[in-house]
């Protein structure tokens, strides 16, 4: 097994409840393809650097990803068919950092 981290950024109109079951159904995906998600940050609203499909802020997530390839592949997949995600990025990685980031902490304190 490999270790990935996975942003993703999704549609300013999206509630919580909106973006907590966007992350529920990747996280079944996942698990079906025998992989596990092994955290999941909120950095929440920002502002994007530019328009991106009409959007000027947008939801960003973090998920951090115990798997293989082809989970991977399947995930990059759905997030492609989603029309709630404006942009996605997947990294392989060489651990996991299970402490938050910086911006997770901002966004916590907000």
């Amino acid at each position: 097994m490999a270790f990935y981290e996975t942003i993703f950024i999704t549609r300013q109109e999206l509630g919580d409840k909106e973006i907590d079951k966007t992350i529920k159904s990747f996280k079944d995906i996942l698990k079906k393809n025998n992989a596990n998600l092994v955290d999941t940050e909120l950095w929440g609203l920002r502002n994007l650097a530019y328009k991106i499909e009409k959007n000027k802020k947008g939801h960003y997530v973090v998920l951090k990803i115990d798997g293989n390839g082809p989970a991977i592949h399947e995930l990059e997949r759905n997030m492609r068919i989603d029309e709630n995600i404006i942009r996605y990025l997947s990294l392989k990685t060489d651990s996991i950092n299970t402490k938050p980031s910086i911006l997770a902490k901002k966004a916590q304190e907000a």
